[in-house]
Protein backbone atom coordinates (compact mmCIF):
# COMPACT_ATOMS: atom_id res chain seq x y z
CA UNK A 1 0.00 0.00 0.00
CA UNK A 2 1.55 3.15 -1.12
CA UNK A 3 2.58 5.29 1.68
CA UNK A 4 -0.02 8.45 2.62
CA UNK A 5 0.30 11.75 3.66
CA UNK A 6 0.04 15.27 3.29
CA UNK A 7 0.30 16.74 -0.34
CA UNK A 8 3.66 18.75 -1.07
CA UNK A 9 3.75 21.79 -3.11
CA UNK A 10 7.29 21.81 -4.93
CA UNK A 11 9.07 25.46 -3.80
CA UNK A 12 10.45 25.23 -7.33
CA UNK A 13 8.95 24.71 -10.30
CA UNK A 14 9.95 21.61 -11.74
CA UNK A 15 13.18 20.94 -13.69
CA UNK A 16 11.53 20.07 -17.04
CA UNK A 17 7.85 20.39 -16.27
CA UNK A 18 5.15 18.82 -18.99
CA UNK A 19 4.00 22.08 -20.21
CA UNK A 20 8.03 22.30 -21.53
CA UNK A 21 7.96 19.09 -22.80
CA UNK A 22 8.34 16.71 -25.80
CA UNK A 23 10.60 13.96 -26.92
CA UNK A 24 13.34 13.48 -29.30
CA UNK A 25 14.93 10.17 -30.51
CA UNK A 26 18.79 10.83 -30.23
CA UNK A 27 20.30 7.93 -30.31
CA UNK A 28 21.45 4.67 -28.80
CA UNK A 29 17.77 3.57 -28.24
CA UNK A 30 17.72 6.65 -25.90
CA UNK A 31 14.66 8.87 -25.82
CA UNK A 32 14.79 11.83 -24.13
CA UNK A 33 12.55 14.80 -23.16
CA UNK A 34 13.24 18.20 -25.21
CA UNK A 35 13.38 21.58 -23.42
CA UNK A 36 16.16 24.53 -22.45
CA UNK A 37 19.76 22.65 -23.71
CA UNK A 38 17.72 19.56 -24.62
CA UNK A 39 19.82 18.97 -28.09
CA UNK A 40 23.15 19.23 -25.98
CA UNK A 41 22.58 16.16 -24.51
CA UNK A 42 25.29 13.26 -24.41
CA UNK A 43 23.97 10.04 -25.25
CA UNK A 44 27.26 8.34 -26.63
CA UNK A 45 27.47 4.60 -25.25
CA UNK A 46 29.59 3.38 -23.06
CA UNK A 47 31.67 0.47 -23.04
CA UNK A 48 32.15 -1.15 -19.29
CA UNK A 49 35.11 -3.00 -18.18
CA UNK A 50 34.19 -5.96 -16.07
CA UNK A 51 36.60 -5.28 -12.69
CA UNK A 52 35.22 -8.55 -10.36
CA UNK A 53 32.35 -9.36 -7.93
CA UNK A 54 31.78 -8.40 -4.36
CA UNK A 55 32.83 -11.08 -1.72
CA UNK A 56 32.04 -10.96 1.92
CA UNK A 57 34.71 -12.19 4.74
CA UNK A 58 32.35 -13.81 6.60
CA UNK A 59 28.98 -15.42 5.10
CA UNK A 60 25.37 -13.31 5.36
CA UNK A 61 22.56 -14.39 6.91
CA UNK A 62 21.51 -16.93 4.08
CA UNK A 63 24.87 -18.31 4.22
CA UNK A 64 26.27 -16.82 1.06
CA UNK A 65 30.28 -15.31 0.85
CA UNK A 66 29.04 -12.51 -1.74
CA UNK A 67 27.22 -9.68 -1.94
CA UNK A 68 23.84 -10.10 -3.69
CA UNK A 69 21.51 -7.12 -4.76
CA UNK A 70 23.82 -4.13 -4.04
CA UNK A 71 22.27 -1.21 -3.69
CA UNK A 72 24.72 1.33 -3.43
CA UNK A 73 27.49 2.49 -2.95
CA UNK A 74 29.73 5.34 -1.85
CA UNK A 75 33.56 6.33 -1.51
CA UNK A 76 34.49 7.04 2.53
CA UNK A 77 38.18 8.93 3.82
CA UNK A 78 41.36 6.41 3.28
CA UNK A 79 39.70 5.47 -0.29
CA UNK A 80 37.61 3.01 1.62
CA UNK A 81 34.02 1.87 0.05
CA UNK A 82 30.83 1.06 1.69
CA UNK A 83 27.86 -0.79 0.21
CA UNK A 84 24.22 -1.35 1.02
CA UNK A 85 21.99 -4.55 -0.76
CA UNK A 86 18.55 -4.15 -0.30
CA UNK A 87 18.72 -8.13 0.67
CA UNK A 88 20.07 -7.51 4.45
CA UNK A 89 20.65 -5.04 6.96
CA UNK A 90 24.10 -4.56 7.33
CA UNK A 91 26.58 -2.34 5.66
CA UNK A 92 29.58 -4.24 4.30
CA UNK A 93 32.68 -1.67 3.84
CA UNK A 94 35.61 -2.20 2.08
CA UNK A 95 39.26 -1.78 1.98
CA UNK A 96 39.26 -2.36 -1.70
CA UNK A 97 36.30 -3.20 -3.94
CA UNK A 98 38.49 -6.16 -5.19
CA UNK A 99 38.98 -7.68 -1.39
CA UNK A 100 36.45 -9.28 0.89
CA UNK A 101 33.74 -6.77 2.56
CA UNK A 102 33.06 -7.12 6.24
CA UNK A 103 29.49 -6.77 7.29
CA UNK A 104 28.47 -4.18 10.02
CA UNK A 105 25.92 -4.12 12.38
CA UNK A 106 22.68 -1.78 10.56
CA UNK A 107 18.96 -1.85 10.81
CA UNK A 108 17.46 -5.04 12.38
CA UNK A 109 16.29 -7.51 10.33
CA UNK A 110 13.12 -8.97 11.76
CA UNK A 111 10.19 -10.57 9.59
CA UNK A 112 10.44 -7.96 6.13
CA UNK A 113 13.56 -7.13 4.81
CA UNK A 114 14.72 -3.06 5.55
CA UNK A 115 15.51 -2.46 1.88
CA UNK A 116 18.29 -0.18 2.15
CA UNK A 117 18.67 1.16 -1.05
CA UNK A 118 20.93 4.28 -0.85
CA UNK A 119 24.22 5.10 0.80
CA UNK A 120 25.73 8.70 1.49
CA UNK A 121 28.86 10.38 3.16
CA UNK A 122 27.57 12.97 5.59
CA UNK A 123 30.97 14.90 6.03
CA UNK A 124 31.90 16.60 9.47
CA UNK A 125 30.12 19.71 10.14
CA UNK A 126 27.03 18.89 9.09
CA UNK A 127 23.97 18.74 11.74
CA UNK A 128 26.52 17.95 14.66
CA UNK A 129 28.74 15.10 13.16
CA UNK A 130 32.13 15.52 14.02
CA UNK A 131 35.66 13.73 13.30
CA UNK A 132 36.08 11.99 9.76
CA UNK A 133 32.24 11.99 9.54
CA UNK A 134 29.63 9.18 8.95
CA UNK A 135 27.86 7.21 6.67
CA UNK A 136 23.81 7.21 6.11
CA UNK A 137 22.07 4.37 5.01
CA UNK A 138 18.45 5.09 3.88
CA UNK A 139 15.56 2.41 3.22
CA UNK A 140 13.19 3.23 -0.07
CA UNK A 141 9.85 3.80 1.63
CA UNK A 142 8.47 1.66 -0.21
CA UNK A 143 5.51 -0.82 0.36
CA UNK A 144 5.24 -2.67 2.98
CA UNK A 145 5.48 -0.65 6.03
CA UNK A 146 8.68 -0.94 7.74
CA UNK A 147 11.06 0.05 5.04
CA UNK A 148 11.66 3.27 6.56
CA UNK A 149 14.33 3.31 9.15
CA UNK A 150 17.99 3.82 8.02
CA UNK A 151 21.47 4.20 9.37
CA UNK A 152 23.91 6.37 10.67
CA UNK A 153 27.39 5.65 11.23
CA UNK A 154 30.30 7.40 12.49
CA UNK A 155 33.60 6.79 10.44
CA UNK A 156 37.12 7.00 11.16
CA UNK A 157 39.82 8.96 8.80
CA UNK A 158 40.41 5.61 7.56
CA UNK A 159 36.59 4.75 6.69
CA UNK A 160 36.23 2.15 9.39
CA UNK A 161 33.35 2.44 11.49
CA UNK A 162 33.79 3.99 14.94
CA UNK A 163 31.43 2.80 17.85
CA UNK A 164 28.00 2.00 17.57
CA UNK A 165 25.63 2.78 14.40
CA UNK A 166 22.44 4.79 15.46
CA UNK A 167 18.84 4.20 13.52
CA UNK A 168 17.45 7.12 11.79
CA UNK A 169 13.40 7.13 11.83
CA UNK A 170 12.53 8.23 8.53
CA UNK A 171 8.75 7.16 8.66
CA UNK A 172 7.17 11.14 9.50
CA UNK A 173 8.99 12.92 6.24
CA UNK A 174 8.41 9.44 4.22
CA UNK A 175 4.67 9.88 4.57
CA UNK A 176 4.71 13.29 3.62
CA UNK A 177 7.10 12.63 0.32
CA UNK A 178 4.53 9.88 -0.88
CA UNK A 179 1.66 12.35 -0.12
CA UNK A 180 3.04 14.23 -3.42
CA UNK A 181 3.42 11.11 -5.70
CA UNK A 182 1.02 9.04 -7.72
CA UNK A 183 2.34 5.75 -6.83
CA UNK A 184 4.50 4.39 -3.78
CA UNK A 185 7.53 6.12 -2.44
CA UNK A 186 11.22 4.70 -4.20
CA UNK A 187 14.03 6.12 -2.82
CA UNK A 188 16.90 4.54 -4.72
CA UNK A 189 19.91 7.42 -4.07
CA UNK A 190 20.97 9.82 -1.66
CA UNK A 191 23.52 12.38 -2.05
CA UNK A 192 24.85 15.25 0.40
CA UNK A 193 25.53 18.62 -1.65
CA UNK A 194 28.01 21.30 -0.16
CA UNK A 195 28.91 22.05 3.70
CA UNK A 196 28.46 23.18 7.28
CA UNK A 197 25.23 25.00 7.48
CA UNK A 198 24.25 25.28 3.96
CA UNK A 199 24.63 21.50 3.05
CA UNK A 200 21.80 19.63 1.10
CA UNK A 201 20.37 16.35 1.65
CA UNK A 202 18.94 14.92 -1.91
CA UNK A 203 16.95 12.34 -2.26
CA UNK A 204 16.25 10.09 -5.55
CA UNK A 205 12.76 9.16 -5.74
CA UNK A 206 12.86 6.47 -8.73
CA UNK A 207 9.45 6.29 -11.06
CA UNK A 208 8.04 3.38 -11.34
CA UNK A 209 4.05 2.28 -12.37
CA UNK A 210 1.94 4.56 -14.41
CA UNK A 211 1.91 8.13 -14.05
CA UNK A 212 4.73 8.39 -11.67
CA UNK A 213 7.68 10.56 -12.47
CA UNK A 214 11.39 10.47 -11.06
CA UNK A 215 12.17 13.34 -8.24
CA UNK A 216 14.90 14.84 -6.61
CA UNK A 217 14.15 15.92 -2.93
CA UNK A 218 15.87 18.48 -1.37
CA UNK A 219 16.88 18.61 2.00
CA UNK A 220 17.94 20.94 4.64
CA UNK A 221 21.28 18.62 5.73
CA UNK A 222 21.85 19.87 9.14
CA UNK A 223 18.25 19.82 10.04
CA UNK A 224 17.81 16.02 9.04
CA UNK A 225 21.09 14.77 9.76
CA UNK A 226 21.03 17.03 13.60
CA UNK A 227 17.45 15.09 14.21
CA UNK A 228 18.66 11.50 13.14
CA UNK A 229 21.76 12.17 15.48
CA UNK A 230 19.61 13.12 18.34
CA UNK A 231 17.55 9.68 18.16
CA UNK A 232 15.17 12.31 16.74
CA UNK A 233 12.33 11.24 13.26
CA UNK A 234 13.77 13.28 11.02
CA UNK A 235 11.10 16.60 10.36
CA UNK A 236 9.03 16.79 7.43
CA UNK A 237 10.24 20.56 8.05
CA UNK A 238 13.71 19.69 6.51
CA UNK A 239 11.70 19.47 3.14
CA UNK A 240 13.13 22.05 1.34
CA UNK A 241 12.19 21.62 -2.28
CA UNK A 242 11.12 18.93 -4.66
CA UNK A 243 12.38 18.92 -8.75
CA UNK A 244 10.62 16.48 -11.17
CA UNK A 245 13.17 15.05 -13.36
CA UNK A 246 12.67 13.68 -16.95
CA UNK A 247 14.97 10.40 -17.67
CA UNK A 248 13.32 9.49 -21.26
CA UNK A 249 13.67 6.07 -22.14
CA UNK A 250 15.64 2.88 -22.90
CA UNK A 251 14.37 0.34 -24.99
CA UNK A 252 11.34 1.94 -24.76
CA UNK A 253 11.45 1.28 -21.21
CA UNK A 254 11.01 4.77 -18.72
CA UNK A 255 14.21 4.86 -16.95
CA UNK A 256 14.67 5.30 -13.27
CA UNK A 257 17.12 7.05 -10.94
CA UNK A 258 19.16 4.28 -9.22
CA UNK A 259 21.93 6.20 -7.40
CA UNK A 260 23.51 9.30 -7.67
CA UNK A 261 26.66 11.36 -6.03
CA UNK A 262 27.15 15.10 -5.58
CA UNK A 263 30.12 16.59 -7.05
CA UNK A 264 32.33 19.85 -5.83
CA UNK A 265 30.95 21.85 -9.03
CA UNK A 266 27.28 21.15 -7.66
CA UNK A 267 26.50 18.87 -10.65
CA UNK A 268 24.99 15.24 -9.98
CA UNK A 269 26.34 12.25 -11.25
CA UNK A 270 24.17 9.25 -11.09
CA UNK A 271 22.43 6.03 -12.55
CA UNK A 272 19.76 4.94 -14.09
CA UNK A 273 17.69 1.72 -14.97
CA UNK A 274 14.99 0.63 -17.11
CA UNK A 275 12.98 -2.95 -16.43
CA UNK A 276 10.21 -4.45 -18.39
CA UNK A 277 7.53 -4.00 -15.81
CA UNK A 278 5.14 -1.15 -15.22
CA UNK A 279 4.51 -1.89 -11.57
CA UNK A 280 6.59 -1.50 -8.62
CA UNK A 281 7.90 -4.98 -8.67
CA UNK A 282 11.31 -6.06 -10.64
CA UNK A 283 10.32 -7.11 -14.19
CA UNK A 284 13.41 -7.65 -16.72
CA UNK A 285 16.58 -6.16 -16.98
CA UNK A 286 16.14 -3.91 -19.85
CA UNK A 287 19.55 -1.94 -19.31
CA UNK A 288 20.83 0.98 -17.48
CA UNK A 289 22.52 4.26 -18.30
CA UNK A 290 25.19 7.28 -16.63
CA UNK A 291 24.68 10.44 -16.81
CA UNK A 292 24.91 14.25 -15.75
CA UNK A 293 22.29 16.61 -13.94
CA UNK A 294 23.76 19.87 -13.55
CA UNK A 295 23.45 22.03 -10.69
CA UNK A 296 19.75 23.22 -11.64
CA UNK A 297 18.85 19.42 -11.72
CA UNK A 298 18.51 19.89 -15.26
CA UNK A 299 19.86 16.56 -17.57
CA UNK A 300 23.37 17.04 -19.01
CA UNK A 301 24.35 13.63 -20.00
CA UNK A 302 22.75 10.11 -20.03
CA UNK A 303 24.70 7.65 -21.81
CA UNK A 304 23.37 3.97 -22.24
CA UNK A 305 25.22 0.87 -21.30
CA UNK A 306 26.81 -1.63 -23.84
CA UNK A 307 26.84 -4.82 -23.53
CA UNK A 308 24.16 -7.61 -21.49
CA UNK A 309 21.70 -5.78 -19.92
CA UNK A 310 22.41 -5.19 -16.14
CA UNK A 311 21.03 -2.90 -13.57
CA UNK A 312 23.37 -0.39 -12.18
CA UNK A 313 22.40 0.35 -8.51
CA UNK A 314 25.56 2.18 -7.18
CA UNK A 315 27.96 4.78 -8.65
CA UNK A 316 30.90 6.33 -7.58
CA UNK A 317 33.81 8.13 -8.88
CA UNK A 318 36.46 5.69 -9.67
CA UNK A 319 39.57 7.83 -8.28
CA UNK A 320 37.41 8.28 -4.62
CA UNK A 321 38.19 4.52 -3.73
CA UNK A 322 41.15 3.26 -6.26
CA UNK A 323 43.59 6.28 -6.13
CA UNK A 324 45.23 4.80 -9.67
CA UNK A 325 42.14 5.24 -10.96
CA UNK A 326 41.51 7.37 -14.41
CA UNK A 327 40.10 10.88 -12.98
CA UNK A 328 37.64 10.31 -15.35
CA UNK A 329 36.69 7.26 -14.81
CA UNK A 330 33.68 5.48 -12.82
CA UNK A 331 33.25 2.76 -10.78
CA UNK A 332 29.24 1.02 -11.05
CA UNK A 333 27.72 -2.02 -8.67
CA UNK A 334 25.02 -3.92 -9.95
CA UNK A 335 21.87 -6.01 -9.02
CA UNK A 336 21.57 -8.79 -10.92
CA UNK A 337 18.06 -9.39 -9.58
CA UNK A 338 19.29 -13.12 -8.42
CA UNK A 339 19.47 -14.45 -5.15
CA UNK A 340 22.08 -17.07 -6.41
CA UNK A 341 24.18 -14.07 -8.28
CA UNK A 342 26.57 -12.19 -6.73
CA UNK A 343 27.19 -8.31 -7.30
CA UNK A 344 29.35 -7.38 -10.20
CA UNK A 345 31.92 -4.12 -10.20
CA UNK A 346 32.51 -2.16 -13.27
CA UNK A 347 34.33 0.38 -14.59
CA UNK A 348 33.68 3.14 -17.47
CA UNK A 349 35.55 6.01 -18.76
CA UNK A 350 33.84 8.70 -19.41
CA UNK A 351 36.21 10.66 -21.50
CA UNK A 352 35.55 8.34 -24.19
Amino acid sequence: MPRGGRLLASTCPSVLGPARLGWMQLANNIVVATGPGASAVDVRPLDPQLQGSLSLQSMDRDGRRFVSAASGLVAAPGAAAWVVSDEYGELVRFDQLNRAGALHAGVPFQKKKPDLEAITVVPSGVGGIGGSGAVLAIASGSAPQGRDTGVLQAIDSTGRALGAPRTVNFGLLYDALAGGLPAQLNLEGAAVRGAGASAELLLFHRGHGVGNVNKVFILDAAEAIGAARQGKPVPTSALRSEHRVELGTLGGHPLGFSDARALPDGRILFSASAEGSSGSGDGAIIGSAVGFLNAQLGVESLRPLTGPPRKVEGIELARSIDPTASPTAVTLVTDPDDPAAGTEVLRVDLAT
